[in-house]
């Protein structure tokens, strides 16, 4: 008998057929188990992971103690990497399709609720300096790498406001579940959220606009920007600026991400994405408070083409 019946079979869920579900980007893997008129999610982690675990289990507690729809854990086995999660189905924003405001808003005020509650949280913060290097696996090395790191550095520092404020990291379509029957920000399920950060303003909205897998009209963008920037009070341009830099930041990562998935995990689906990543660096880099960061990045972009 596996570690994975043996945990069920603890927790009494022995008896539950079991069915592969489509894994993330991680080394994770996830089976939706069904009892009769139950149902649950397994999560098989790697148990050296430990960390990644713990801070699932910490978050997932953290989001619904903030009324928020993160799954309940039913049981877990550090040791074994396991972890039994309720089901919030498979109705994710990408069923829904991209035009869909009510659906959109609500996740938007999920991040709201976020951002005014940034207190208690224990994560690691993204800092200009932590952002910089973190763009490093896109970067060819060379000179031109290290002037466009100084340059994004003092950006950051010059645009990121305080302060910073809890992100799930990785919010978009397949990592929101949609969730009628219930009410308010109950409606949107959260997944995928245990590399949450604390981060500046905007960045989940940013993750969610500028998404690399799907286009977001452009009356949905504005009507989520709208939104947050008149909750929290924050002055629009201002914030358009961070933004701009946050996307900037974000898919410059991706495209380095998207890449070694590619080469070191026999993914290349992920290569498809990479005109639209692509474009939302350029988009980025054409805001007019951005020009210094655009002239330093100019001798770069032909390596990061698709």
């Amino acid at each position: 008998m596996n570690a994975a019946q043996e945990f069920l079979n603890a927790i009494g869920w022995g008896a539950a057929r079991r069915q592969t579900l489509a894994g993330d980007a991680s080394a994770r893997r996830y089976e939706r188990l069904t009892m009769g008129a139950a149902r649950a999610v397994l999560m098989l982690a790697p148990p050296e992971d430990r960390a990644t675990f713990d801070a699932f289990l910490s978050i997932a507690s953290k989001l619904r103690g903030l009324g928020l729809s993160a799954p309940q854990v039913i049981g877990s086995d550090k040791d074994k990497g396991l972890m039994l999660l309720e089901d919030l189905g498979d109705r994710d924003f990408t069923a829904l399709g991209p035009d869909q405001p009510e659906a959109s808003l609500a996740a938007t005020d999920v991040l709201i609720h976020l951002a005014r509650n940034r207190e208690g949280w224990t994560l690691p913060a993204l800092t200009p300096h932590v952002m910089a290097e973190m763009t490093l696996i896109a970067l060819p090395e060379g000179s031109d790498s290290d002037a466009a790191l100084a340059e994004m550095q003092a950006q950051f520092v010059r645009v990121f406001t305080a302060p910073l404020v809890p992100a799930l990291r990785d919010v978009h379509a397949e990592n929101l579940l949609w969730l009628p029957d219930r009410l308010g920000l109950t409606r949107v399920g959260l997944l995928d959220f245990q590399d949450a950060v604390l981060a500046p303003p905007g960045y989940d909205l940013v993750s969610f606009i500028k998404d690399a897998r799907r286009d977001i009209p452009d009356n949905i963008a504005t009507a989520m920007t709208t939104r947050y920037v008149q909750a929290l009070n924050l002055d629009g341009d201002a914030f358009a600026t961070q933004c701009a830099l946050l996307s900037f930041q974000r898919n410059l990562r991706i495209i380095g991400v998207f890449r070694r998935l590619a080469r070191e995990r026999n993914r290349p689906a992920y290569l498809t994405h990479l005109p639209r990543v692509y474009a939302h660096v350029t988009e980025a880099l054409n805001h007019p408070a951005l020009e210094d960061l655009a002239a330093v990045m100019q001798p770069l972009l032909p390596a990061l083409r698709p």
